[in-house]
């Protein structure tokens, strides 16, 4: 008597495409999300912080033009942690086989309004761009840290003096 183990087999399958990176395509609106933000920065402060997000990331400041809003960096990443498992997993011919990782970023910043700047991003891997969320997440969380020691309170007069309160 044979059991049915195709079922099975197509669930496996099915669960490890998920888990490889098989997941569905996301919408015009996700990928706008994960492409622009505003931030609370007059321009010339956003765009400091964009080059120094990117900078701090191990990106190269490729070509700045801070006139027309333009940031772009590159960096290679090694891929250490993959190549040591696929040479866990299949010997010399594994580590060979993953490659290294070219990664390229470009920013368009424009000032929205006074005090507010929008920043859009595109991401190119291996001379093909792409929506990495990772890599664009990691990117938009250091450029938001940048943007707060940019906007740091210390630097700022406060608007009322301790004495001017009571």
């Amino acid at each position: 008597m044979l059991s049915r183990p195709a079922p099975v087999g197509i669930a496996l399958l099915g669960g490890l495409l998920t888990a490889v990176g098989c997941a569905p395509p996301l919408t015009q609106t996700e990928v706008k999300f994960l492409e622009t933000r505003e931030l609370d920065l007059p321009y010339d402060e956003a765009y400091s912080a964009a080059m120094n997000g990117i900078m701090s990331l191990g990106f190269t400041i490729d070509h700045s033009d801070k006139e027309s809003g333009i940031v772009t960096g590159k960096r290679r990443d090694s891929q250490v942690g993959p190549k040591v498992m696929a040479g866990i997993a299949f010997g010399i011919i594994g580590i060979l086989a993953v490659g290294d990782r070219d990664e390229a970023v470009t920013f368009m910043l424009s000032a929205v309004e006074p005090g507010v700047t929008q920043l859009r991003m595109k991401v190119v891997v291996n001379g093909k761009p792409v929506i990495d969320r990772q890599l664009m997440t990691k990117i938009w969380q250091q450029i938001e840290r940048e943007a707060m020691l940019e906007s740091r309170p210390s630097d700022r007069e406060p608007a009322t003096r301790p004495e001017e309160a009571r």
